[in-house]
Parts: C-alpha cells; structure tokens; sequence
C-alpha cells in the first residue's frame, strides 16, 4: 500500500522498537554534526588529571544513539569502555562492578591493556569494601572492612598511584562512556557521581555521562534542584545539550516506520485530506522526541493487526497517537464519547449555547487535560463535537456518512475502537465492501451474503445504502447494471430477514430502502421500467416481488412513482394470478402470508381466491399465524413493559368476512381437539387467541376505555359482560381447553 510514504524513500526502516541506533550512518535527524564535534570535544578535552563531561538531554530525546554515533566517529583515536549502571543494584555492586567492567572490556582490546586492565580489577577489589564509607551502609563496618582489606594486601593509595602512572603512559586516551544515570534510583544516582568523583582524576582519562539533567539535580539536592545543580557542577566540568529534535526530523522518522508497518496489515480506508490534517493537527504535536516516534510505531504495529479495516486509517493513527503519548487527554476522551457523535439534539446542555466555551461544555473534561490539542482532536477527529463551541450541527444523517466512511466520529466505529470486537449483529466493514463489489454478479453477491446472520445481513443491507447511492449508471447495458443484477438476490433475502411483528416491519423497511436507492439511479422511466420488470421476473419469493411493486408503484404512503401506473397494475395483476394459481400448501409456506393476503384482497376475485385457500386448514392456521402480533406499554414510573398479543381482527375480517372468519376458527379448533392436526406451540397460541377474539374478547383501544369508564349505562354494561361470560362460548371454551392440555 503506497498511500502513506516517507519523505525519504531511501531512509532505513524502522522496526518500532525502542532501541537506539549505532552508527554515523544511521542517523536520521541530522545529528550527525554533533556528534563528530562531541566526539573532537572528548578527544580535545585537558584529560592530564582526569575529565568529566556531561550529554545531557531529557527522557526520550536520544542520548544513547548520540553517546553511540560519538563513540563511532572516534573510532581508534581512544580507547573507549562502557559501563551501564542502571544494570546493577546497590552500591557496593556499583563500585565492584564498575572496575570489573573495565577491566573486563580492556582484556578484550589490545594486548598492551591487560596490565592497566589487571591493575583496574585489583584497585576495584581493594575498593569495594569502602562503597559502606559513601553509600549506604553502616560507616563503621565500612571502615572495619577497609581496615582489614588494607591490611591483608596493597594499600588502597599505592594501587590508585600505580593506576596512575600506567594510564599517563597509555599512548590514547580511556574514555569511559556511562549512560542511563537518570535512570537509577536516587539513592544510587548520588552513588555513581560520588564513584566517578572517587575515580575521576586518573589522568588521560575522560567521564563521559549521559543523563537528564532535572533528574539527577533533583536526586543529587534530594529535592532541591539549586542544591543538587551546585554539587552536580563540582563533579561535571563541562555539560553538552543534546540538540532540539527538530518536527520536520522527527515527522520523517515516523512516515519512515510507518510505510512499511501499513503495508504488511490490513488497514482503513485512507483519506489524504484527512491523513495530512491529522497528522499536521493531532499527530505531530505529540511527537517531541525519538522515543515518541518508537513508542507509536510500537502501538501502532498491534493495534494495526488487531484493528483491521474496521477504522480509517488516519484516525487510527490519530487516535493511537493520543491514547500512547497523552494518556490524560485520551481518558477524558472516552468519558465524553457520548457527546462527541451526531445526534440530533433540541436544545439542552448537549446543544450549541451562545457564548459558551468548550471550557463550560459537556466536553470540558478534554479541554482540561489538554487545552490546545483538544481542539483540534475536536475538529479532525470529532467534528460533532464543535457544536459544543461553535454555531455548527452534523444531524443524525452524519453518523451513517461517517460510519460508512469508518471514521471514529462515528459513534459505532469509536465503539468498535474501544472495545476491539464488532457488537452482535454487526458485519466487518469489509463484508461490505464485499457485497458492494459483487452486485454485478448474482451468484457471487449470493455467496458473499451467505456466512451471515439475520442481523448481519440486516447490519449489512443498511450499510450498503448510502454507498448504492453514487454507483453510476450505464443505459446502455441494462442487463448488468447492479439493479438488474443485485436486487433479485437482495429481495429473495425476505424470508432470513427478522420482522418485529405483522405491525413493526423490519427486514421489510430495509429491503424497501435499499430497492429504492437502487432504482432511483436510473433517470430514464423506460429504463427504470425496463429494470423492473427484469427484476420482478428474476425474483422467485412471491413477497420479495410485492415489496418491489408497492416501492415502485404507486400506493399511498409507500409507492415512488418509479414505473407507469399502468406497468404497475399490469404487474400487480400478474402477482395475483399467480399467488391464485398456486397449491393451498404452497400458499401456505409463502413467507409473510399476511401481506400477500390483504394484496389478494384489494380486488374481490383475488379475494374469492383467498377465501378458497384459506378453506384449507393449513393455509388458515398459516394466516393466523403471520398475522399474530404483539403491543407493548408502560405505566408511568414502571420499569416493566407489559406485552399483549394482539390480532388485526378488522382486517381478517375484511378478507374472509365475520361469518366464515369464525367458522374455520371454530373448524380448526375442532380439527385440533380431535387431535386430527398437530400443531406447534406458536400456532396453538395463535389458535387461542384469534378463538378469543371470536368469541367478542376484543382488546379495547384507550379511547374506548376512557368511554366506557365514563358512560352512563357503565353498569349495565358490566352486567351485560357478566352475563355473557356465565353463559360462556363454545369457541372460546375449546381454545380454552387446547391450552389447559397443552395438546399440539
């Protein structure tokens, strides 16, 4: 992937670790300058009795890689040793270790060495003991100590003089490189400055320490930097600062180990509009120093892997960049997360308020923890959010936008950020990019919808929508634009999609919606009607087919106007006839049988034709069922939701009339509790209920409620309905029975 470039092609790349470069020519912030003349500097510098010089710089600003390029460019002009202390613990390790490590590294150097090197191990054996003397430990088993090390051999002095003479003689000077003191505790930063102290005379011999100034002031004054600045200065004859990294340097760093990171992983779509006003905005100022460069390429190279295509990659990027190098900003970021999206708001504390700052917003926890970046993370990552201080609103209309375009300014994709896993029901973003490839091809679309779930699809379907819009369209090869070819499959999918019940159509409204983005592509009506027809043909569920018409027809409330109203009713008309000429038992397995029954009776032989079918008991019970719904309410201060099942008695009645609509109730209870028919649980309740419904056990509206409450004759309609229940109902007393047995 080439959309993320370095500006340097033949920069080295980077791995993403945290590890200092070695050489000269692996210098990529133009510190190589600096280097040779610190290197002069060591070489130059009055060592006749010993000389300490110090690289100072903060955490992160690449001291180590500096101490390495010197060390480089002196090559064989001294003879350089290195000693890390933040390797070793306590300070009699320190001082052992210290001359052990000497000693050890001129072993392995020339061969004129091995005497200075033995002598170095020798002194730091005598010398150990007298750590209890300046560290820790008690002062007078200290001197105990060095009394009886004294006594047993050399004296500490004569060893120190004959160290002495050796190194004088020593044709180049021993630089002795230590690094990382910033990194010890402070009892043992105090230890190794008063060990180079103790050693620091030894002529032809330089110190050369790396440290953070600030840290060691304030370890060497315990708490006072003054007094640790002035005890700093007695050991430190002469301090180097490491060079400011300059943001054009360390910006190219980074691109240089991001190119190859976003090529080995999946990632986003990529924006360059987006890229440069994130990176220029959000990313830079976050990145001060090379170690923040390595700090982000090493989050960046698992969230990356983790993340996939689900986020764009810009605000990937972006949101890495705050969460690694400004913890503060990125928690408070997600404790205002749910004011930070597109929602439609009406006024309110969430709404836009006339001189009001971000300060005094809801989202002011951002603007504490970071009062310049949290703007601009505002602007380019969350614009939503700039309602909060600025006259500006994105409607709900931008969340679709911006989650087809996988951007954490929508609420979905940041959630998906958050959490590292996709909700239940959701697809991967490349699923839909998948299917949207495909809609030129039915068997291919058919088999890129295939692995999913009702709710995926659904999650699918919808995200599909606001993309269909800008397919551009050909006249001139009707056959294989994506209409012709994709909506077949699309409204075959009718029967896997979930509906919330006879009166909360759901897969259905999806369906509709992306039938009619599809279709309204094409300008031409002849076209369109022409796509239409080819449509209807190559769809075999019969309600796929409905739903086509009533989109493109011209019914009140649903229908578009996409084709002629004559196409449309000849259309129609063929739909009827066929739903006619079809077997009660295949009538019956249609999927949503309902509609397609009140379709047949909208003309009186269709109706005549349905009321035929619904003579077979399975077609009725079929019916019934399909058309069984449920209503939900709640008192005022509940928490519970009460559920009713409910039938459209009204319009059953419609379709097969009160007389017959009560017979075949009756019929089929009969039928049941003469165990001629097993039926299964849903269609029991469907049976019992629609038996209630005949018998006159009617669920009221509120408005009759409200009427009857208030009625004059109230209690002569409370004996009337005592009345009627004594005298009881055949119908309902079966479907009463049927569900005390719990036969089916």
């Amino acid at each position: 992937m080439s959309k993320i470039k370095s500006s340097d092609s033949d920069a080295p790349a980077i791995d993403g670790a945290d590890a200092p470069i070695r050489t000269l020519s692996e210098d990529r912030l133009g510190r190589q300058a600096f280097a040779q003349a610190l290197a002069d500097a060591v070489l130059a510098a009055p060592a006749a009795r010993g000389y300490v010089m110090g690289l100072t710089g903060p955490w992160g600003s690449g001291k180590t890689s500096i101490l390495n390029m010197t060390v480089d460019a002196i090559g064989d002009d001294a003879v350089v040793v290195h000693f890390n202390p933040w390797m070793f613990s306590g300070t009699e390790a320190l001082v052992s270790s210290f001359f052990a490590e000497i000693s050890k590294q001129l072993c392995k150097k020339e061969a004129r060495l091995k005497s200075i090197a033995a002598k170095f191990a020798t002194y730091g054996q005598i010398l150990s003991p007298a750590a209890a003397l300046f560290g820790a430990g008690s002062a007078v088993q200290g001197a105990v100590s060095l009394a009886q090390t004294i006594a047993a051999g050399p004296s500490v002095y004569e060893q120190h003089e004959e160290l002495r003479v050796l190194l004088a003689e020593l044709g180049n000077r021993l630089v002795v490189v230590i690094d990382d003191v910033d990194r010890l505790r402070p009892n043992e930063v105090l230890d190794i400055v008063r060990l180079v102290r103790l050693v620091g005379d030894f002529p032809n011999t330089l110190y050369l320490l790396a440290f953070d100034r600030h840290r060691v002031e304030e370890c060497l004054g315990e708490g006072d930097p003054d007094r640790g600045r002035a005890y700093l200065e007695k050991i430190v004859q002469v301090t180097h600062d490491v060079p400011k990294t300059r943001e054009p340097d360390v910006t190219a760093m980074f691109l240089a180990g991001l190119g190859p990171l976003v090529e080995d992983v999946p990632t986003g779509p990529f924006s360059s509009e987006d890229w440069t006003n994130i990176l220029t905005f959000v990313v830079r100022p976050l990145l001060r120093t090379p170690r923040h460069v390595q700090r982000l390429l090493g989050s960046l190279s698992m969230t990356m892997r983790l993340v996939g295509d689900e986020v764009a990659v810009a605000d990937l990027i972006g949101m890495e960049a705050i969460r690694v190098l400004h913890p503060a900003l990125f928690e408070a970021t997600v404790a205002v997360a749910d004011h930070l999206s597109a929602k439609t708001r009406f006024g309110g504390q969430g709404a836009y308020q006339a001189g009001r700052n971000a300060a005094s917003s809801p989202i002011a926890p951002m603007y504490e923890a970071a009062p310049e970046l949290a703007e601009a993370v505002c602007h380019w990552l969350f614009p939503a959010a700039r309602q909060h201080f600025e006259n500006m609103h994105h409607g709900s209309e931008w969340e679709i936008t911006w989650h087809r375009q996988r951007k954490v300014a929508s609420a979905a994709v940041f959630r998906f950020y958050l959490e590292r896993q996709l909700p239940k029901g959701v697809v991967p973003a490349r699923a839909v990019d998948d299917a949207l490839s495909h809609l030129t091809s039915s068997d291919e679309l058919r088999q890129s919808l295939a692995p999913w779930s009702a709710d995926q699809l659904m999650d699918l379907i919808e995200r599909m929508n606001s993309a269909i819009e800008e397919l551009p369209f050909d006249g001139d090869d009707l056959d294989q634009d994506p209409a012709r070819i994709a909506l077949p499959v699309l409204l075959d999918l009718l029967p896997d999609l979930p509906e919330l019940g006879a009166f909360q159509p759901r897969g259905s409204m999806t369906l509709l919606r992306v039938t009619l983005r599809l279709l309204r592509r094409i300008i031409d009506s002849d076209d369109r009607a022409a796509v239409v027809r080819g449509v209807f043909t190559d769809t075999t569920g019969f309600s796929g087919r409905l739903i086509l018409l009533q989109l493109a027809g011209h019914r009140e409330h649903i229908g578009a106007g996409l084709i002629a109203s004559d196409v449309a009713a000849e259309l129609e008309d063929e739909l009827r006839d066929a739903l006619t000429a079809l077997p009660p038992a295949d009538f019956a397995a249609q999927d949503r049988i309902a509609r397609l029954a009140d379709f047949m009776a909208e003309t009186d032989t269709g109706k005549a034709a349905l009321q035929t079918l619904a003579e077979d008991d399975t077609v009725m019970l079929a019916v019934l069922v399909d058309c069984s719904g449920v209503t939900r309410g709640q008192e005022i201060g509940a928490a519970a939701v009460q559920e009713t099942k409910v039938l459209p008695w009204e319009g059953l009645t419609g379709w097969f009339g009160e007389d017959m609509l009560g017979r075949r109730v009756a019929e089929l209870i009969t039928v049941v509790a003469d165990e001629q028919m097993k039926i299964s649980e849903e269609e029991l309740a469907a049976l019992s209920l629609a038996a209630d419904y005949a018998s006159g056990n009617l669920p009221q509206t509120p408005w009759e409620r409200m009427a009857r409450a208030y009625s004059a004759d109230t209690d002569a309609g409370n004996a009337d309905d005592r009345t009627d229940h004594e005298n009881g109902d055949p119908t309902n007393e079966t479907a009463v029975g049927l569900a005390d047995d719990g036969r089916g």
